[in-house]
């Protein structure tokens, strides 16, 4: 977007790729939300407590991408000085743009990290507060950390999400259904895009396939959602609860009957 004066321009960039990235954050944001407004109801049915947490995890996956595009944007403006026959062009960056990229990035990981240690903390069934506590404290070092070595940032990640993607194997395994598969299958693909994040070093283009990924991931737990949504509406209440229970029922430390 430019904002043209006489003298004065204002130039707006979304990210590296004409925006394109910008763009997928943004439906990344709103799958985010849609799941955890999902889960929330959830767990209002069934009162189990994991869902809730469930729907915090996914909240603020989908505020980091927030964080995520304000980092993205470059403020740019031009300066037009005429003097005499001969006008000088200068094109500076906005004064505090750096200043707003540099936190906005900081709490894109913190609570992207945050957001993703909760879903590991319900399927490794954490609930003591000291170790849940010590974990929050390590991935605010590793946040702290990030900002001198992003490999420290991204292989966190990996490690979390590896762990998330074999519970959900073998949960698949276990239940053998259509709605466990899929749950694995978007961990499995999250895992592979933020394998990609490590390797964008080489190649920018591998970051935004991998955002891509990502969005497709969160739209398989998305599909899941619809498709369990679409039974309710077909069914009674007692359908309802056990159908909402058999939702990433990896998720939940035990299975009501």
């Amino acid at each position: 977007m430019i904002i043209d004066d006489k003298y004065m321009a204002l130039t707006l960039g979304f990210g590296n790729f004409y925006g394109i990235d910008s763009l997928v954050e943004f439906l990344i944001i709103l799958v985010s939300f849609f799941i955890s407004y999902y889960s929330y109801k959830i767990y209002k049915i069934i009162d189990e407590k994991n869902y809730k947490f469930l729907s915090l995890g996914f909240l603020l996956i989908g505020v980091s991408f927030i964080f995520k595009i304000l980092s993205n944007l470059t403020i740019m403006y031009r300066v037009a000085i005429e003097r005499a026959n001969f006008i000088y062009v200068i094109w500076t960056q906005f004064q505090y743009a750096e200043m707003i990229q540099f936190f906005s990035f900081i709490f894109f990981k913190t609570f992207h990290l945050i957001g993703f240690l909760i879903l590991f903390l319900i399927v490794s069934k954490t609930d003591k507060k000291e170790k849940v506590l010590l974990f929050l404290y390590l991935s605010i070092i590793v946040v702290l950390f990030s900002i001198y070595f992003n490999f420290v940032f991204h292989m966190t990640l990996i490690f979390l999400i590896m762990s998330l993607t074999m519970h959900f194997y073998e949960n698949y395994k276990k239940i053998k259904s259509k709605n466990s598969l899929l749950v694995f299958t978007a961990f499995l693909i999250m895992l592979l895009s933020h394998v990609l994040f490590v390797i964008s070093d080489f190649n920018p283009l591998f970051y935004l396939v991998g955002e891509m990924g990502l969005l497709v991931g969160f739209l398989c737990l998305l599909t899941n959602q619809i498709y369990l949504r679409n039974k309710q509406k077909n069914g009674n209440k007692k359908n309802q609860v056990r159908d909402n229970k058999r939702y990433a029922a990896g998720f939940a430390k035990k299975q009501k009957s």
